[in-house]
C-alpha cells in the first residue's frame, strides 16, 4: 500500500470516527429533549390529577407514574421492536382521570373517609382500575384489527369533544400555573372595579396568570411558526430561566417560592419507589365504582380516540406505516401493566417520537437514554424537578388546550353550518359539564346524525315489474306474453343497508302507493346488512296492508339473523312469507297470475306443428312433420339429455315441466332454468354440434318430441320448404331466448 493511499484510509476512518460521534451527540441529545418533554408532562398531569384535597397524594401520583412508564415502556418494545417509538401519558384522558380522581375523592369524603394517607391509597386504586379497563379495550381493538371502528363518530362530534377538553385544559392549567382554587372566580375577580385600586391588586397573582398564558401560547405557537426540534425545549429552558431569574432579582428563596405559589411543592429527597397500588386493592369498596363507570368508559373512549390521531399524525409524518393495531396491542399491555401502580392512561407519544426520530435518527440509544432518566428519578429521588415553576407546568396544559381549540376553529370553517352547531353545542356541554357528559351528548348527537343521514339514504335501491324480471321459467310465447301484459301486478323492491325505523317507512309508504292491482310484493333483501327491531313495525303494516288488499308478500334472501327476526316477530302468515331465493319468489308470482288467468298449467299441451305454425304465422300440418320426429315420454325424475353427451339434437317439449340443470362436482346439482310447455331444448346442439353443458330432467310426466342432425339432413333432401320454415323457427326461438337474457343483464345492472 502506497504512503498516499494509507493517508486515504486513516483520513477516511477519522471522518467516520467524527460522523459516528456527530450521531451519538445528536441521540443524547434527543434523549434529553425526549426526557425534559415526559418530565413535564409528568409534572404537569400529576398536578392536574392530584390537586385540591388530593396534593397531599401527588408524591405517590408521581411514584405510581414513574414506575409505570419505565415497566410499560419495556412491555411496549418488547411487544413493538420494530420501530424507536416513545410512551407516554395520554393528555385529553388525564382530562378525565382527574374527574375520575375527584369523584373518588368525594365519595371517600361523604363517607367520612379523611385520612390523605387512605385516600390517596383508594383513589389510586381506582384510577388503576380506569387504566387496566382501558389497557383490555386497547388489546382487544388492536387484536381484532378493529381499532379504527373509533372513527365512527361523527367528525363534528369529535372535534367538538376535544375543542371542550381543550377549554378544561386552559381552566386546568391556569389553576395549576397561578396557584389557584377556582380560575373563573379569581378572572371576574380581576374585572370587579374595586380591584382597581392598586393596593387590593395582588401582583404576584397577575404576573403568574399573564407568565402561564405567555409560556403556553409560546409553546403552542412558536413550535408551529419555526419548524425546528430545538423550538418547543427552547421554551421550556426559556421559561425556566425567566422564573429563576425574576425570582432572585426579587430576593426570592426557593422555599418562599413555593409557598407563594411560583414552583411546585417540594419533593421528599430518597427513592420514590413503592408498594404496587394493586396491593391495596381490597381496600376499595365496589360500590365507589359505579358512579364513575361513565367517566371510566369516557375515558377508553377519549384515549382510544387520542391514540388513533397521534398514530396516523405521526405516519404522516414520518412517511412509514407504524401498523395502528400493533401499536394498540403493545399500547393495551403498556396500560395494563400500568395499572398495578394506579397510573393514568399511557400510549404512543406523538411529540417524544418524533423527536427522537427527527434529533437522533431513530437510534435505540436516544429511547434508552430516555427511559434510564425516568428510572432514574424513580430509583434515586426527584427533587430536583420542584426547581420546575408552575407557570410552566400550567403554560404546558394551556397549550394542549389551544392545540384543541384551533383545531375545533379550522374544522369549522370547513363544516356546514348545522355541523358547525353541533361542534360547538359538544364543545360547549364538555365544557361546562365535565368530559363524561359532553362526550354523552356527542354520542346522542351523532346518533341523531347518523339516523337524519342514513335515512336520507333510499332503503329501495331499485323497484322493477314482473314485465321486466321474469324468472328462469322459459315459457311458451303466448304464455310468456301473458305474464309481460300482467308483469304490472308483480312488483320487486330491491332493498339496501341497514333497515330501522327511519327508512323502513319509506318501503311502507312506497308500497302503499302501489296501484289496487298489485298482486305480489316481492322483498328482495340481497344487499341488506340487516334490520332492528323498530324495522319489523314498517313489514307488519305491509302485512296488514296486503290482508286488507288481497296481495302477497314474499321475503327473499333473508340472513339467518333477519330470518328469526321475522319469524319471532310474527309477520310470517298466509300473505307474508318467506322464500330462498328471488326466483323462487317469480315463479310463485308467475304461477299465481297464470293460475288466475287460468292459463299455463302443468297439464297444458303444445303440439309442435301448430306451435310452429302460429310463430311463422303459416300452415303446417302434424303429417308434414311427422317423419322427422322422434317422439318420447319421460317420467317425473328421468332425465331427457346429460351433460357431457353429444349434442346432436333438439328437443320440443309438448307437455309437462323440465329443469335445466348444471352438475358441479362434489356439490348439488346448480338449476339454471325450467322449461314448460311449448318450448324448444337443445336448439344450439342441433346447430353446434358439441357436448351437452347441462342436463335436462323431467320435474313431471313429459311428452317431447326430438329432431336430429340426420333427420334434419334427410328433411333439406325431402322437404327444403319444410327445413327452411324449421330454420327460421329456431332463429325465433334464439333471438327471444338473447331478448330474454340481455332484458336479464339489463334488470340486474340497472
Amino acid at each position: 500500500m502506497t504512503t498516499s493511499d494509507m493517508a486515504s484510509a486513516q483520513g477516511g476512518r477519522a471522518t467516520e470516527g467524527r460522523e459516528a460521534l456527530m450521531r451519538t451527540a445528536r441521540t443524547i441529545a434527543a434523549a434529553a429533549v425526549a426526557a425534559m418533554v415526559l418530565l413535564l408532562d409528568l409534572i404537569s398531569f400529576s398536578q392536574l390529577i392530584f390537586s385540591g384535597p388530593l396534593a397531599e397524594s401527588r408524591v405517590a401520583g408521581m411514584s405510581a407514574m414513574l414506575a409505570a412508564y419505565v415497566l410499560g415502556s419495556l412491555v411496549f418494545v418488547a411487544l413493538r421492536r420494530t420501530v424507536v417509538v416513545s410512551l407516554s401519558f395520554i393528555g385529553a384522558a388525564a382530562i378525565v382521570q382527574a374527574a375520575i380522581a375527584a369523584a373518588v375523592a368525594g365519595e371517600l369524603r361523604d363517607a367520612g373517609v379523611t385520612d390523605p394517607a387512605t385516600v390517596g391509597r383508594i383513589v389510586l386504586v381506582a384510577c388503576g382500575v380506569s387504566t387496566f379497563a382501558t389497557g383490555l379495550v386497547f388489546a382487544l381493538l388492536g387484536t381484532l384489527r378493529a381499532s379504527l371502528l373509533a372513527q365512527l363518530l361523527p367528525y363534528p362530534v369529535l372535534t367538538g369533544f376535544l375543542g371542550g377538553v381543550g377549554l378544561l385544559f386552559l381552566k386546568s392549567g391556569l389553576q395549576i400555573g397561578a396557584h389557584l382554587d377556582d380560575p373563573a372566580a379569581a378572572l371576574l375577580g380581576l374585572l370587579d372595579p374595586a380591584m382597581l385600586d392598586p393596593s387590593r391588586i395582588d401582583l404576584g397573582l397577575l404576573a403568574r396568570i399573564a407568565l402561564t398564558f405567555g409560556i403556553g401560547f409560546c409553546a403552542f405557537y412558536l413550535p408551529r411558526r419555526i419548524k425546528h426540534w430545538g423550538t418547543y425545549p427552547t421554551v421550556i429552558l426559556a421559561s425556566l430561566v425567566v422564573v429563576h431569574l425574576g425570582l432572585a432579582w426579587q430576593g426570592i428563596d426557593t422555599g418562599a417560592a413555593q409557598a407563594a405559589g411560583w414552583l411546585i411543592e417540594a419533593l421528599p429527597a430518597g427513592s420514590l419507589l413503592q408498594a404496587p397500588a394493586a396491593m391495596a386493592l381490597q381496600a376499595l369498596d365496589p360500590a365507589l365504582l359505579l358512579p364513575i363507570l361513565p367517566r371510566i368508559a369516557t375515558e377508553i373512549v377519549v384515549a382510544v380516540i387520542i391514540q388513533i390521531l397521534y398514530v396516523i399524525s405521526v405516519e404522516l409524518e414520518m412517511r412509514r406505516e407504524l401498523n395502528i393495531d400493533r401499536m394498540f396491542v403493545a399500547s393495551g399491555a403498556a396500560n395494563l401493566v400500568g395499572s398495578l401502580f394506579g397510573s393514568p392512561a399511557m400510549g404512543f407519544g406523538r411529540t417524544s417520537t418524533l423527536l427522537l426520530h427527527n434529533i437522533g435518527g431513530s437510534h435505540w440509544l436516544g429511547w434508552w437514554l430516555t427511559l434510564a432518566v425516568m428510572a432514574a428519578l424513580l430509583v434515586f429521588g426527584a427533587s430536583p424537578l420542584a426547581l420546575l415553576p408552575r407557570p410552566l407546568a400550567g403554560g404546558a396544559l394551556i397549550a394542549i388546550g389551544l392545540g384543541l381549540l384551533v383545531n375545533l376553529a379550522l374544522a369549522c370553517r370547513t363544516f356546514p353550518v348545522w355541523e358547525t352547531g353541533i361542534a360547538l353545542a359538544v364543545c360547549a356541554a364538555t365544557a361546562l359539564f365535565g368530559a363524561t357528559t359532553g362526550f354523552l351528548v356527542g354520542v346522542v348527537l351523532a346518533i341523531l346524525i347518523f339516523a337524519v343521514q342514513y335515512g336520507q339514504i333510499p332503503a329501495v335501491r331499485r323497484a322493477l315489474s314482473g314485465s321486466e324480471r321474469r324468472s328462469s321459467i322459459i315459457r311458451a310465447p303466448d304464455t310468456a306474453e301473458l305474464l309481460r301484459e300482467a308483469g304490472h301486478r308483480t312488483r320487486i323492491y330491491a332493498l339496501q343497508g341497514y333497515l330501522f325505523f327511519l327508512n323502513a317507512q319509506t318501503i311502507y309508504r312506497r308500497s302503499a302507493a302501489e296501484p289496487g292491482t298489485l298482486r305480489t310484493l316481492i322483498l328482495d333483501f340481497r344487499d341488506c346488512v340487516g334490520l332492528d327491531s323498530s324495522a319489523l313495525i314498517a313489514f307488519r303494516k305491509i302485512s296488514q296492508r296486503a290482508e286488507q288488499c288481497g296481495f302477497d308478500v314474499l321475503l327473499v334472501h333473508l340472513g339467518p339473523a333477519a330470518r328469526k327476526q321475522v319469524e319471532r316477530g310474527g309477520l310470517a302468515g298466509p300473505r307474508l312469507r318467506m322464500r330462498d331465493t328471488l326466483d323462487e319468489a317469480l315463479r310463485e308470482a308467475e304461477t299465481t297470475l297464470l293460475a288466475e288467468s287460468g292459463s299455463g298449467g302443468e297439464g297444458a299441451v303444445a303440439l309442435f306443428a301448430e306451435h310452429m305454425a302460429d310463430r311463422l304465422g303459416c300452415a303446417l300440418a302434424p303429417a308434414d312433420f311427422a317423419p322427422y320426429l322422434a317422439v318420447r315420454t319421460l317420467a317425473a325424475g328421468e332425465a331427457l339429455l346429460r351433460q357431457g353427451e353429444a349434442a346432436d339434437s333438439l328437443y320440443f317439449l309438448e307437455q309437462g315441466v323440465v329443469s335445466i340443470e348444471m352438475e358441479l362436482p362434489g356439490r348439488p346439482n346448480l338449476r339454471l332454468r325450467t322449461t314448460t310447455a311449448g318450448t324448444v331444448i337443445g336448439e344450439i346442439g342441433l346447430v353446434q354440434g358439441g357436448r351437452r353443458t347441462a342436463t335436462a330432467i323431467a320435474e313431471s310426466p313429459c311428452r317431447v318430441v326430438g329432431v336430429d342432425r340426420a333427420a334434419l339432413a334427410r328433411m333439406e333432401r325431402e322437404r327444403p320448404d319444410l327445413a327452411l320454415s324449421l330454420q327460421r323457427f329456431l332463429i325465433l326461438e334464439l333471438a327471444g331466448k338473447v331478448a330474454d337474457t340481455n332484458r336479464l343483464l339489463e334488470a340486474e345492472l340497472t
